[in-house]
């Protein structure tokens, strides 16, 4: 789905993908970033937010934690970010980058809540008074206040599968005034997700039922308890073309993920301010029965649009091949490209990525735009140095 526009609006990143291949500095089962269009993507987000008033959080588990990336936020002027998880958080701090907001997807088990908070985090997000007492007393043992949000939904809230979770906002007040007892937290705001998705029928991204709770129960939070919602933390489908929307609508934060690479689902049905900046490369194995194998490994495509016909590009010359995964529940050692290829032919994917899910490696390339460019690493799917010589 995304293949199209990477072909239409950056072709110079795919033939320098091939020259690379071709001399051996990138391989098989790589995600390969465009950080010209990465930066250039970075400068547009950071324009738009500040000329609408929002804080930027961003998330980076679909490039894989990837330093290079987490650099070039920090040199965007963009202070910390959003990790999906306890690990992800882990990843960043390691990394030496300011792990802002932690917990709004995946709570953190019990037993890694101090680790979380001896990172200092902005804000931390609880699901439950369980999970706001066990960080109370790691901020207390830390010497720290911490800053918290509430995960809230209404009666009919929209969840994917295994993001359920959080605070109804019937009993949201009743919660806040138990929080509200303990000493070391401080309730400075409202998160749920997702508060934006894109609308097949509209082609376009509009809030959600859960974005309109959000501003309900920060409005009950305000009259009830007198608490100001500081922070509201509306993550889902965020990117450059949406700030404005956002920032009217009432939210105060964005956490902008795929806006990075440019795989936004708006991308696909309209020129969006983001440049595609990410692709997988891959090769061809081995044929059997007139089929190529493709070298699989981070052959995961985010089904952010529903199923769809997915296509590669082969070799040199860049033909177009169907290509098909293998079934749910299987090991994507290969996949498979129909048609005429051959062992040893690149293959190209412009797919929307979940490196951190993957067992995907991730090179970082300059240089793109000046015609010259150059693998600057090789990481793995968790941001972790991979040494090739």
């Amino acid at each position: 789905m995304f293949l199209n526009v990477l072909l239409e609006r950056n072709p110079g990143f795919i033939r320098a993908v091939l020259k690379l291949h071709d001399e051996g500095r990138l391989e098989a089962n790589t995600y390969v970033l465009d950080m010209d269009a990465l930066r250039q993507n970075l400068r547009v987000m950071t324009d738009a937010a500040r000329k609408h008033n929002l804080r930027l959080f961003p998330m980076t588990k679909q490039v894989g934690y990837n330093p290079a990336v987490h650099r070039a936020v920090a040199e965007a002027g963009i202070g910390s970010f959003v990790a999906v998880d306890w690990m992800g958080a882990r990843s960043l701090h390691q990394q030496g980058f300011a792990p802002g907001h932690i917990g709004h997807l995946v709570q953190p088990p019990d037993g890694v809540v101090q680790r979380m908070v001896n990172m200092a985090p902005e804000i931390m997000t609880v699901f439950s008074l369980h999970k706001a007492r066990v960080l109370d007393a790691a901020a207390r043992r830390a010497g720290r206040r911490q800053d918290v949000l509430l995960r809230v939904y209404g009666k009919q809230p929209i969840f994917y599968p295994g993001h359920e979770g959080g605070f109804p906002a019937s009993g949201v007040a009743d919660a806040a005034r138990e929080i509200g007892k303990l000493s070391s937290l401080r309730i400075v705001g409202v998160t749920s997700f997702p508060c934006f998705l894109f609308n097949d029928e509209a082609n376009k991204v509009l809030p959600t039922a859960n974005f309109e709770t959000l501003l309900k129960t920060a409005r009950l939070l305000q009259s009830e308890l007198g608490i100001t919602s500081h922070y509201i933390n509306a993550p889902g489908t965020n990117s450059s073309d949406l700030f404005e929307t956002m920032a009217q609508l009432g939210a105060t934060d964005a956490e902008p993920g795929h806006a990075l690479t440019g795989t936004t689902p708006l991308a696909t049905v309209q020129t969006v301010v983001e440049k595609p900046a990410v692709l997988y490369l891959s090769e061809i194995s081995h044929m059997y029965n007139g089929r190529g194998h493709v070298f699989g490994g981070g052959l995961y495509v985010d089904p952010v649009r529903g199923a769809y016909p997915l296509h590669a590009l082969v070799g040199q010359k860049m033909e177009k091949r169907s290509a098909e995964l293998i079934p749910a529940g299987g090991i994507d050692y290969y996949g498979y490209i129909q048609g005429d290829v051959r062992e040893g032919d690149p293959v190209i994917f412009g797919f929307r990525p979940q490196v951190f899910f993957t067992r995907g490696q991730v090179a970082p390339v300059e240089g793109v735009a000046s015609g010259h460019p150059h693998v600057t690493g090789y990481f793995d799917a968790q941001g972790h140095v991979i040494a090739r010589d």
